[in-house]
């Protein structure tokens, strides 16, 4: 409901001059940018993924090449039928997706690819932000997390799998394998961490990030 209904700040609205930055990692230099967040301010899940890519378009392409879908905006509508769809186990590949929060944003993007047997209650899927941030030859840099739905609860949203590195190493996997991605590494981000998302799902990772140039 906070993320349906939240408000920019008006001051956040104001055009953001777009700043180059010689390394992608560079755009963590605030160490509280390393972490999603509650709407509350307190973090939560670290970063695990930045990707380089030349505009929105070619982004969104990127997540349809390999299988992925752009999931629907929360709203009336995408909630009933998600609420439907997971009391009869249907497919629903484009759902809606519970926002998260990043430098007091809303996730820009979310993805999510079915699993089998396909229902609206298991499901891969990530989230990602748009930075203000470009490379130094003009592309975008993307940040974002991934996470497994394993389940439901109170029969309105989603359980997570606790091993978030898993689906991490899926994402990756799933983009690698079908040539997407032109240079990667990945390197520790931060420290192993245990922790709880907002919803109280616990979640435990080793800290590792992938940067993926497209």
């Amino acid at each position: 409901s906070y993320g349906y209904f939240y408000q920019i700040p008006q001051n956040i609205l104001k055009p953001t001059k777009l700043k180059k930055v010689e390394k992608i990692i560079d755009v963590f230099q605030d160490e509280n940018l390393k972490y999603t967040e509650t709407f509350m301010g307190s973090p939560q899940k670290p970063i695990s993924f930045i990707i380089v890519s030349k505009n929105d378009e070619d982004f969104k392409n990127l997540f349809k090449k390999a299988g992925w879908h752009l999931a629907d905006k929360i709203g009336f509508k995408s909630l009933l039928k998600g609420a439907k769809t997971a009391l009869f186990k249907e497919p629903y590949p484009n759902g809606p997706i519970t926002p998260e929060f990043w430098n007091k944003k809303v996730n820009d993007f979310a993805f999510e690819k079915e699993t089998k047997p396909d229902n609206f209650r298991t499901r891969h899927h990530c989230r990602f932000w748009k930075t203000n941030y470009i490379t130094q030859n003009g592309n975008h840099i993307y940040i974002g997390t991934a996470s497994f739905d394993m389940g439901m609860k109170w029969g309105i949203t989603h359980k997570i799998d606790p091993n978030i590195d898993k689906e991490r190493e899926f994402l990756f996997s799933d983009l690698k394998s079908r040539n997407l991605i032109k240079h990667y590494q990945k390197e520790q981000f931060v420290g192993p961490r245990l922790g709880e998302n907002f919803t109280g799902d616990l979640f435990f990772t080793d800290g590792m990030i992938y940067e993926l140039i497209e």
